[in-house]
């Protein structure tokens, strides 16, 4: 019986089939525009099906830019999951950038919701210092807030990135949101609230995680790995808690190179909650895990995140200037005296002896000769910073050590800050402004006084956050900057690394810096390069950074082991892959010696293998 008379003897008895129903499409309420504008505006995916030869089933997904029809991607498999689109879309991101819509007709070959939520939490950002992630999260923001997502952001960050927060919004909006620093109260028209990782504890925390849940918020984290302890430290308990409260989650770190992959748990879980250990490969996770790690960690979690690198940047190399200095007379003295190598013109007594050791590490102790022997005093907060006297006073016949220490500012002026005062000099004459670094809050103090004409600006730990007028008399870090920018009359900063070496954009205003002293800690060193070494610095901008080294101390030996960390890690930056190198943060801000090279180094030099 062939078809023909089937059909005949359907239709004699009045058979009817029934009606095909129109498959329903998945919505998800986002509106999409009727044509692509330009490239990467829209991009359309979808899936066609084939057979092989066998007649095996066989799916290909496609990938096509609408505006110049481009194929982006075609990918053939047995089966299509919507974990493997995931992946072809996020390496598509990695290379062409987010397109503004992606067009599917959501049928059942995948979970549309799924994809979609994915798409909306991707937010980790791992750009190199300097790379504009403020920016780019302003824009993120207002995308989320234009489609109806979210209506205000939770920034934590450090207190130093605070001002960057409050000046890119003026940049970045035309009519900038609500900006309000977090003081123990939030005003109620704020839209963009600023707290820093040290107010989360009681009672703040339960404040600023009532404001959140009261109106959808997008949460971001400014130096994300602030946080890598996880439920192990203060601030990371805090950060996980606050996760789940938010409409959208982001992490921002130009520094994400951890310990160990484990480090990583921490900042995945604030953005995809509890899903981080199913991101990263099990045997990367382990206490002590094998060598190559990282190159898993890196495979695994490459969809997951952006990173623009140094070399991305297109800036000009800044001019790095190593300047031997040479001490003499009684810096070298005392100097010697403390590597056991004196000859004989003091009576190192065993007091003395004692006096060096309780004064704190070898390392800053002989740095702090290197430098300026009269930071040996310990001067504290109470005691005013040393005047030298010029001319200098003649050493009397006798004295102690301990004596000749606390008055050397009598009888000598370190030859590091008469080199840098004639750098200033220098530069103030041909209208540049110049920022000096030292990790001593003292050498901060005394400079002050020795390039008083200059008018310098100051910034350290000790000089307090205060939004608005300071009341009279108070300097504080928003003045000091302030003033380091728009006075013609201020041709100097003087900063430490521990409180300014993140989130300070100064590449407008300076562009040379002179490093007084370092430390082995090359991450330290690294990101204070970027303050004015950074985006938007005009190309052919001569960016010039000097360090000034006592010869024959231990200045050379951390000159010439900070240049070997900085060169591996500035490759490494350069690299889209994370690195398994630590940078500090401020809960382990950081050791100035930082490995057993570091050590072997110090240890050589005390026993004059120079």
């Amino acid at each position: 019986m062939n078809h023909k008379r089937i059909e005949r003897i359907w239709s004699e008895y009045g058979f009817t089939l029934p009606a095909r129903r129109k498959r329903k499409k998945v919505r998800t309420g986002q509106s999409v525009p009727v044509s692509a504008n330009c490239p990467n505006h829209v991009w359309t995916y979808d899936f066609m099906f084939d057979a092989t030869f066998g007649g095996r089933r066989m799916k290909v997904l496609t990938v096509i830019d609408e505006f110049t029809r481009e194929a982006l991607a075609i990918v053939p498999a047995r089966s299509l999951t919507a974990s493997a689109l995931k992946g072809v879309l996020a390496r598509l991101f990695a290379v062409r950038g987010k397109p503004s819509t992606i067009r599917s007709d959501n049928g059942p070959e995948f979970i549309a919701f799924e994809l979609t939520e994915w798409l909306e939490a991707q937010g980790a950002n791992f750009s190199v210092p300097g790379a504009g992630k403020t920016t780019v999260c302003y824009a993120v923001h207002d995308a989320e807030r234009s489609r109806g997502r979210v209506e205000q952001m939770l920034v934590v960050a450090p207190l130093s990135a605070f001002e960057a927060w409050e000046t890119e919004a003026d940049s970045c909006f035309c009519e900038p949101p609500v900006i309000n620093r977090y003081d123990g109260s939030i005003p109620p028209n704020t839209q963009v609230l600023l707290t820093n990782y040290q107010r989360l504890r009681e009672p703040h925390i339960s404040r600023i995680t009532a404001w959140v849940l009261a109106r959808p918020t997008h949460i971001v984290l400014d130096e994300a790995h602030r946080m890598k302890r996880g439920g192990d430290g203060e601030w990371g308990r805090a950060c996980l808690e606050l996760a789940y409260a938010a409409e959208r989650r982001d992490i921002l770190t130009g520094t994400p190179a951890p310990h160990s992959p484990r480090d990583l748990l921490a900042l995945f879980d604030f953005v995809w909650p509890g899903q981080a250990n199913r991101m990263l490969p099990q045997i990367a996770l382990q206490p002590n895990p094998p060598a190559g790690s990282m190159e898993l960690v890196n495979e695994a979690i490459k969809p997951f995140f952006v990173r623009t690198t140094k070399r991305e940047l297109g800036l000009d190399p800044p001019l790095l200037h190593t300047e031997m200095v040479s001490i003499e007379g009684l810096q070298s003295e005392i100097y010697d005296a403390m590597r056991n190598r004196y000859a004989g013109m003091f009576d190192l007594s065993r007091d003395d002896r004692l006096l060096f050791a309780q004064m704190g590490g070898v390392m800053m102790y002989l740095l702090e000769a290197a430098t300026n022997p009269a930071l040996l005093a310990k001067r504290t907060a109470d005691q005013p910073a040393a005047s030298f006297v010029y001319p200098s006073l003649a050493i009397p016949v006798g004295s102690s050590l301990s004596e000749l220490i606390r008055s050397y500012h009598r009888h000598e002026i370190p030859p590091k800050f008469i080199r840098l005062s004639h750098i200033v000099d220098a530069n103030a004459k041909e209208g540049r402004k110049t920022l000096v670094w030292s990790n001593f809050v003292g050498n901060l103090l005394s400079l002050e006084r020795v390039l008083a004409p200059h008018q310098p600006a100051l910034v350290y730990g000790g000089i307090p956050s205060i939004v608005g007028p300071a009341p009279p008399g108070v300097r504080t870090r928003e003045g000091e900057l302030k003033r380091f920018r728009a006075d013609d009359a201020c041709h100097v900063l003087l900063a430490n690394p521990a409180a300014l070496a993140e989130g300070v954009s100064l590449h407008e205003t300076c562009h040379d810096a002179v490093y007084v002293d370092r430390t082995f800690n090359a991450g330290q060193y690294l990101q204070s390069l970027d303050r004015i070494h950074r985006l938007g610095l005009p190309p052919g901008t001569r960016t010039t950074m000097t360090f000034l080294v006592s010869e024959g101390t231990i200045d050379q030996r951390v000159d010439e082991r900070v240049a070997e960390k900085a060169h591996r890690l500035a490759g490494m930056l350069n690299d889209p892959d994370l690195v398994e190198m630590a940078l500090p943060d401020d809960e382990d801000y950081g050791e100035p010696i930082e490995d057993e090279q570091d050590l072997r180094l110090l240890l050589g030099h005390l026993h004059g293998d120079d």
